[in-house]
C-alpha cells in the first residue's frame, strides 16, 4: 500500500529544472546588455554583496531593487537571511505562457490531492493509496 506523500510526489506538477547558469554565462548576458565589461560588473557584484552584508549585520533589512534581505534569528539564536524577490521576477514568472522551460506532469496542473490519488491508484492497482 503506497502512502499519500508518495503519490502526490509522483503526480504532482513540477519543474524540471535545466542546470544553474553559471558566472561566466550570467556575465555574458550582463554584458551584452549594457556597456559595462565582465570586470566592472564583477566589482559591481562584489560591491553590492559587501554593502548588503554590511547592512545586514547593522540589523538593517536591505532594498536592492532586485530583492529584499531581512535579517532574522531563531530560537536557537542563529542568524539567518530572508530574501524576498522583486514583485517584477514574479509577475514575469506568472505571466500567462511566458515560462519557457518544461513542466513535468503539466496535465495535473489544477488537480486537487484526490484527484491525484485517484490517479494513483488507477494506474497502481496493487500499491493503492488508501483513501480516508
Amino acid at each position: 500500500m503506497a502512502n499519500r506523500i508518495k503519490a502526490i510526489k509522483a503526480l504532482c506538477p513540477r519543474l524540471d529544472l535545466e542546470a544553474p547558469a553559471d558566472t561566466e554565462r550570467f556575465m555574458q548576458l550582463m554584458t551584452q546588455r549594457t556597456t559595462l565589461s565582465t570586470g566592472v560588473v564583477k566589482n559591481v557584484q562584489e560591491s553590492e554583496l559587501e554593502t548588503i552584508v554590511g547592512l545586514l549585520l547593522e540589523g538593517r533589512s536591505v532594498h536592492t531593487g532586485i530583492a529584499i534581505y531581512s535579517p532574522s534569528i531563531n530560537l536557537d539564536g542563529e542568524i539567518t537571511v530572508n530574501v524576498r524577490v522583486d514583485v517584477r521576477i514574479l509577475r514575469a514568472l506568472k505571466s500567462a505562457g511566458a515560462y519557457r522551460g518544461r513542466i513535468v506532469n503539466a496535465e495535473n496542473i489544477g488537480k486537487g490531492v484526490e484527484d491525484l490519488i485517484a490517479l494513483w491508484n488507477e494506474a497502481n492497482p496493487k500499491d493503492v493509496v488508501e483513501v480516508e
